[in-house]
């Protein structure tokens, strides 16, 4: 599959592309074209030195987007909108399935849930995107240290939402070739709030128990 990971230069970006590009054409996207070239040349020497496949490309973000059947929205909460209002304006966005682990928080001393008045950085997402993309809520609960580390098998559960039940299963899918990784069906985006509220939960966590960055897994 064509998988562009708009903001893929950097935090859970770098793990996405270097899981993803084993099995599907990954696409870096940055604003600075010549960012997310030097960033895929850094993905590609690590695949290259595990004799993996490594074709990761970088352009800029609109280029990204058109050339994808999926776009991956790995950027910052504050920009989020502003980005995809940028690759409609570009007409990058048509009928691809757009990914969303976005999370609205707030860190002044321990993470905080801070949702816009939606509900939701995805039911705000959905409100920019242009009609025929199907918008996909998930991956809000991978630690992006763990995830860029390709000796950690991973073990966790990912939950994902989504109102196109075959962008949902393409989805869920692609989420399962990271690693041993069980992804779980969350139901519409109605449910996103719930699964978004998680991510500062587990960072939390992982702060007062002084442990590595946690997951889910449920039993």
């Amino acid at each position: 599959m064509k998988i562009a990971i708009i903001g893929g230069t950097g935090d859970i970006g770098e793990g996405l592309a270097l899981r993803l590009a084993r099995q599907n054409d990954v696409i870096i996207g940055s604003r600075d074209a010549a960012k997310a070239a030097e960033a895929a040349n850094n993905y590609n020497k690590v695949l290259k030195e595990r004799g993996m496949k490594d074709d990761i490309r970088g352009m800029s973000n609109e280029d990204a987007a058109k050339n994808a059947e999926a776009v991956i929205l790995a950027v910052k909460y504050q920009v989020a909108v502003p980005t995809l209002d940028a690759l409609n304006k570009a007409g990058a966005l048509t009928n691809q399935i757009v990914i969303t682990p976005i999370v609205p928080m707030t860190k002044p001393k321990l993470c905080a849930f801070s949702p816009p008045p939606c509900g939701s950085a995805t039911k705000e997402c959905c409100a920019v995107i242009t009609p025929g993309v199907r918008m996909v809520s998930t991956f809000q609960t991978l630690p992006a240290p763990r995830l860029a580390n390709l000796d950690d098998k991973l073990g966790f559960d990912v939950i994902v939402c989504a109102d196109d039940e075959a962008a949902k299963k393409t989805v869920m899918g692609l989420a399962e070739q990271l690693g041993d990784i069980r992804a779980l069906d969350g139901g519409s985006l109605e449910e996103a709030p719930l699964i978004e509220s998680l991510t500062p939960l587990l960072i939390n966590l992982a702060i007062k128990n002084k442990t590595k960055p946690l997951s889910i897994k449920f039993v």
